[in-house]
């Protein structure tokens, strides 16, 4: 039997056209495209018996198709990777998307909500801590208020002591004020309100215990409070200490002409008072004469006497 000759070692194109080794034997598993030394000079033809080497090979088509499924495998690979980054922009856009939109409070509260608006929180009321007379204190905050358009009479003057209680009592659960003034003396000058939204100016000068001594230089720093004080004074009764009180005989006439300032002295006052913006029977601490046009308005009942 005659031998089947073979062609020499080398590389040669296979049956799918790609150059591979041949061994002398059979066809080996490199290639022009994974071996290094692949020669590339012109494609030879093939060995008498490499057809049967590229048919053992087509046998097994998964040796002979690797590049392809490898190829196939990056591919996919590299597919799924894009897939996945953009999964995950889309994510964090939505992320961002969220964190720009305004936030609702109502929401994004842990409290239940029973579909009403939330109640008002409470007005944090103040306290008398240093009362002076019916229309002036110190309260909780540290500010000396002053009653706006309704005048009190002092401690030491007729009805002083119950328009002192009478504040005292309408105070004594607590207050709120609508303050729109301060007065010479640093006071501010507010419409005061019990707890239950009551004013104690009106309720003052309703009374009988307030008067309107002021009313009327100072009604345009709060013309609509000066309303209802017209109102309130205009149906008040004479309080009880008032119809008690008996006028005495003025001791002095009152001189008709303005006297000259005498040594830092008042004019129309004994004895001698200082010469000051303004003087209240506090202040004073005594009662004195009214010989004159009473500038500091201390005698309130004509009686001729002021502070009493």
């Amino acid at each position: 039997m005659t031998d089947t000759p073979t062609a020499a070692a080398g590389w040669y194109p296979d049956a799918t056209g790609e150059m591979r080794y041949w061994d002398g034997h059979a066809w080996t598993g490199h290639t022009a495209s994974n071996y290094q030394f692949a020669s590339e000079s012109s494609p030879k033809p093939a060995p008498a018996d490499a057809v049967h080497g590229a048919e053992r090979i087509e046998d097994q088509p998964w040796r002979r198709r690797w590049q392809f499924w490898l190829a196939i495998a990056v591919a996919a690979f590299l597919g799924l990777g894009a897939i996945a980054n953009a999964a995950a922009d889309n994510s964090t856009d939505k992320d961002s998307s969220k964190l720009s939109e305004p936030v609702d409070p109502v929401r994004v509260s842990d409290a239940p909500t029973s579909g009403t608006e939330p109640a008002e929180a409470p007005v944090a009321l103040l306290f008398v801590t240093d009362q002076k007379d019916g229309d002036s204190w110190v309260a909780s905050d540290g500010t000396e208020y002053r009653l706006g358009l309704v005048n009190a009479p002092e401690r030491n003057e007729p009805c002083g002591s119950e328009a002192t209680a009478f504040t005292a009592a309408f105070l004594g659960a607590g207050f709120t004020v609508d303050a729109y003034a301060t007065d010479t003396h640093g006071r501010t000058v507010a419409e005061v309100f019990d707890e239950s939204g009551d004013s104690l100016n009106v309720a003052l000068a309703k009374s009988g215990l307030g008067n309107d001594r002021y009313l009327e230089e100072f009604r345009h720093e709060n013309p609509e409070l000066g309303r209802r004080i017209d109102s309130a004074l205009a149906a008040a009764d004479k309080a009880d200490c008032r119809q008690k009180a008996v006028a005495p005989v003025p001791l002095v006439k009152k001189p008709t002409q303005t006297q000259k300032p005498v040594k830092d002295c008042m004019v129309g006052y004994s004895p001698c008072l200082p010469v000051v913006a303004d003087l209240d029977c506090p202040e004073i601490g005594h009662p004195v004469t009214v010989t004159g046009s009473d500038p500091y308005r201390l005698d309130r009942d004509g009686d001729g006497i002021g502070c009493d």
